[in-house]
């Protein structure tokens, strides 16, 4: 994508936080202040307990509503394609996925701030969200029939796996690759169109980098285009 619309130090207690909105679009959404999408990853090291509590303060200081993306059960699929048993995997998925919970829950008590279902953007709300069902159908469609779409994926997904494989190992197999996919479909709907999925007027997703899908998505390069109300802010720390 190349320059993105302009970085923002943000302080958050003893942490700075470098927000980057993607775009000019991003960037107007953002100083809206409505609502953030807050991306965690259950098995990233980043996301340790002092990073979401750094996180937790930043967005609820700067935004009128936060949710955070625990993506629970879609992980399991990243663990699948390591070789972990289905059944483990997804009781290593779920766990994980509570330990985050825990994390955030910890995190907005420590403000003084109640935090409540609402707050968590897990598998068993979006799977009974009908705007997320039908943005997570067209994600499915466009892989089966557009070649760049699909191949875009494919290649998120093998990052992620060439990252987590044993040293010296031949990298993922296609194979591996196909399954560990079902995670990253399963992320396409919030980068699309949180605003549908949670009912708010606005909306960006933070993350703490941007991705080559990321920067097609909204560079217009696919067949899918974000929705109007939804932008992208990278929320990087500086350690």
């Amino acid at each position: 994508m190349g320059q993105t619309a302009g970085s923002v130090d943000t302080d958050c207690g003893d942490t700075a936080f470098v927000t980057e909105p993607l775009t000019a679009r991003c960037r107007e959404i953002a100083a809206r202040q409505e609502h953030a999408c807050v991306g965690i990853s259950l098995f990233n090291s980043y996301f340790k307990r002092a990073r979401v509590a750094e996180l937790c303060h930043w967005a609820t200081a700067g935004y009128e509503t936060v949710q955070f993306h625990v993506p629970d059960t879609p992980s399991e699929f990243t663990l699948r394609a390591l070789g972990m048993p289905p059944d483990k995997a997804r009781r290593r998925a779920h766990e994980n996925g509570l330990k985050m919970r825990n994390r955030i829950t910890a995190g907005i008590a420590a403000l003084g701030l109640p935090c409540t279902e609402a707050h968590i953007l897990n598998w068993r709300f979006l799977r009974a969200n009908g705007s997320f069902r039908i943005l997570h159908r067209a994600a499915l469609a466009h892989f089966e029939d557009n070649a760049a779409f699909r191949d875009l994926c494919l290649r998120e997904s093998r990052a992620v796996l060439v990252h987590r494989m044993p040293p010296g190992s031949a990298g993922p197999t296609d194979g591996q690759v196909r399954t560990a996919v079902r995670y990253f479909l399963a992320d396409i709907p919030l980068l699309v169109d949180t605003p549908a999925v949670t009912g708010v007027d606005s909306s960006v997703y933070c993350y703490h980098r941007t991705t080559p899908f990321v920067e097609a998505l909204y560079d217009g390069g696919l067949p899918i285009r974000p929705s109007p109300r939804q932008g992208y802010v990278v929320v990087r720390a500086p350690h």
